[in-house]
């Protein structure tokens, strides 16, 4: 006796075993891949693998994005740690200084103390906000020496590595001014655990049947790490 559900259940898509595995999510984008070959594939069903094949996509991407942001996290793990140790003891100096300005009233103290505040407080933000899934900039590079400053390939690198730093600065002083980071500078200045769920900048989400755009291998930029 033929199974419930017609001439369609030998294409039956049943993917509640296949997410979670990269392995057996690319092996389910093969097989379906392999059936979409076939001229003689009804037309509905195409439809349905079609729409399965875009989710197994961003399933497959989600999935790798998440290994490549565990893989970051651990490489800058300590450079991120030695960093954020140094812009929270900056910070705890520039309060004490600011302080000290408004209680001796001195008015241009206090603007150069305000001014060296707020530069402690996006350096801050910039260590606990830097996404984990991209390459960690650091904020406190080495200087150049003399004769690395004389290599056109070290200064573009070291051009772009600039740029970059000073964007995610301006982003987390945007925040700031705002009011919307996810914890406080008396918590941080408290010794309070902070934790910080982020991966990368926010995006929109991607629905299942938006247009693939072609990826592009990520260059990776050995300066400066």
């Amino acid at each position: 006796m033929p199974k419930a559900g017609g001439r369609h259940d030998r294409y039956n898509t049943d993917l509640s075993d296949v997410f979670g595995s990269t392995v057996r999510v690319k092996k389910q984008i093969k097989s379906i891949q392999n059936l979409l070959q076939k001229e003689d594939l009804p037309a509905d069903v195409r439809v349905e693998k079609e729409r399965a094949l875009k989710a197994l996509k961003v399933d497959l991407r989600n999935r790798q994005f998440d290994l490549k942001t565990k893989k970051r996290a651990q490489k800058y793990h300590m450079v991120r740690f030695f960093e954020r140790k140094k812009a929270v003891r900056k910070l705890k100096q520039a309060t004490k200084a600011h302080k000290e300005a408004v209680d001796n009233e001195s008015k241009k103290e206090i603007k150069k103390a305000r001014k060296v505040l707020k530069h402690a407080q996006i350096d801050v933000a910039y260590v606990y906000m830097f996404p984990k899934s991209e390459k960690y900039v650091s904020l406190y590079p080495p200087e150049l020496s003399e004769e690395a400053k004389k290599d056109e390939n070290v200064r573009k690198g070291a051009q772009l590595t600039d740029e970059k730093r000073n964007a995610y600065r301006k982003k987390m002083e945007e925040l700031i001014d705002k009011d919307k980071l996810p914890f406080t500078f008396e918590d941080v200045l408290a010794g309070k655990t902070i934790h910080v769920e982020n991966t990368t900048l926010p995006e929109p989400d991607e629905e299942i049947d938006a247009p693939q755009e072609p990826q592009r291998e990520e260059e990776e930029d050995d300066f400066f790490e």
